[in-house]
């Protein structure tokens, strides 16, 4: 019988990456037991082992979720994170299903996984990827790790840097002439560090085991090459993974520890100021926040974490400004609160040119190129140059020795300019004038202006500051004088590991 599935594959640097088109029906041919079997009616999933447990360590992110409604979205941001298992179709599928479950949510989905990237080079672009994203939840897998040290450092420095929810899930099942011979050790190291950091655990091998069994079915059925989940396989991970976005308010937690809410009028309510204060006149009570229009009156609030939020209040008059300080500085003058993006791609290739740029001196906001000027005919050794939109030309390189510009703001080792390994992988020189983009972007503002609020149900929130060190800081937010300043609450963020 024909099947309906063309599978290209594509083998490019350091892994493999799985394409699945023209699929030109929802019907698979693939017979089991004689009964055609079409993807979207998949037989249901079995019941699965502690069940009861699902979504116990996800709380604030299915908190939010759930509590959502149409006189208050919240805002929810999901992070997709690993190698090609997690850049496959299926987080697409359960994107789209969360949207569905939870319409009421102001819900955010990215998927940032690079194909081919194991945790030991993954570890790389995350500082770019991952922590600076700082979403509510984190869906995370990656092959290898796990005993060398990487898999788990990846894991420890989101619980460093972020106050996410995470959720870490095994290999899938793969058939026993093509299965890994490590992949039941990875998985035992997987579960550990999900009990070690409080993470959300899918057994997906297990539970995809149990799935095939009860129904007596082929595990190729559900694979491209062996390795990649095909269309079916796709459904069949989001429906894996999805059962476990579970209200489940039963199970104890934290988070209201992690991400604390400080409620502006609290000086009215309370008469006492022994959270957010106010220097000079307090600021005036209205429409469920407070007012302020001088400079002689400053908002003010010490607190320990690493990011702090505004969210807005509303009022009828003109909107003004305020400028922010953090324990008497600007925001923009602490070192983690303007980071660097993930460079742009390899030529003839999905992976990033540069897996990490870092730098010696502060940044400051702006556009970086690298641009590949001179390449020996098999693409081994090349020069380039490196320029900054605000900074202007900053140096000149090669792949065979670490750069770190006049300024300071790019250091690039030479280990981390992968892609000369492609080019010498596949013997493709570089074009010539072949450039590499990344940005300098500010986790902060500076001065802040509050947002015109159209929809009484949206939470208008604005990072103040993020990035900074995981400290006690104190904050003041001095209006300028050219308007309202309407302020709900502030909202603190404090990862749980120093």
């Amino acid at each position: 019988m024909r099947s309906n599935i063309c599978v290209n594959i594509m083998v490019l640097g350091m892994g493999i990456a799985t394409l699945v088109s023209g699929q030109d029906n929802n019907v698979s041919s693939n017979i089991n037991n004689g009964v055609v079997m079409d993807i979207n009616k998949l037989p249901k999933l079995p019941a699965a082992d502690n069940e009861a447990f699902f979504g116990g360590r996800i709380q604030r992110t299915m908190t939010l979720l759930h509590t959502s409604n149409p006189k208050h979205r919240n805002p929810v941001k999901i992070l997709f994170y690993g190698q090609s298992i997690v850049a496959s179709p299926w987080s697409g599928i359960l994107a789209s299903q969360l949207k569905s479950r939870f319409p009421d949510a102001d819900l955010t989905t990215e998927n940032r996984a690079i194909g081919g990237y194991t945790a030991p080079s993954l570890i790389y672009p995350s500082i770019h990827d991952l922590y600076p994203v700082y979403p509510d939840l984190v869906v995370f897998h990656v092959y290898g790790g796990a005993y060398s040290g990487e898999l788990e450092s990846i894991i420890s420095n989101i619980r460093r840097t972020t106050t996410a929810d995470i959720m870490l899930f095994t290999h899938h099942i793969r058939p026993k002439p093509k299965k890994m011979k490590n992949d039941g050790l990875d998985n035992n190291a997987i579960i550990e560090l999900a009990q070690k950091y409080n993470c959300e655990l899918v057994e997906l091998r297990k539970e995809w085991e149990n799935y095939i069994e009860t129904y007596n079915l082929d595990p190729d059925q559900f694979l491209a090459d062996g390795t990649h989940p095909n269309a079916k396989g796709n459904k069949l991970m989001a429906k894996i993974v999805g059962r476990h976005f579970k209200f489940n308010p039963f199970m104890p937690n934290n988070w209201s520890s992690l991400v604390r809410t400080y409620q502006a009028r609290r000086f009215y309510y309370m008469g006492v100021s022994d959270e957010i204060s106010f220097t000079g006149k307090p600021w005036k009570s209205a429409r469920g926040c407070v007012i302020g229009t001088s400079s002689d009156s400053k908002m003010k609030l010490t607190f320990t974490g690493n990011r702090i939020d505004v969210i807005a209040g509303k009022s009828k008059n003109k909107l003004g400004s305020a400028t922010i300080l953090i324990d008497g500085k600007a925001p923009s003058t602490y070192p983690g609160t303007t980071v660097f993006t993930r460079p742009s791609k390899a030529f003839g290739s999905w992976m990033p040119a540069i897996r990490r740029v870092t730098h010696n001196t502060p940044l400051i906001p702006e556009d970086w190129t690298l641009i590949v000027t001179k390449n020996n005919e098999k693409g081994s050794r090349s020069s380039f140059e490196v320029t900054g939109s605000v900074t202007g030309p900053d140096g000149v390189g090669s792949n065979t020795a670490p750069f770190v510009s006049n300024s300071g703001r790019v250091v690039i080792k030479n280990s981390d300019l992968t892609m000369y390994q492609i080019a010498c992988q596949f013997k493709k020189p570089y074009p010539d004038k072949f450039e590499v983009n990344w940005k300098a972007i500010p986790l902060y503002v500076d001065v802040y202006h509050p947002p015109v609020i159209k929809d009484d149900a949206k939470v208008y929130q604005t990072t103040l500051a993020q990035g900074l060190e995981n400290i006690t800081h104190t904050i003041e937010i001095i209006p300028n004088g050219d308007g309202d300043v309407p302020i709900k609450e502030l909202q603190v963020y404090r990862p749980p590991l120093d």
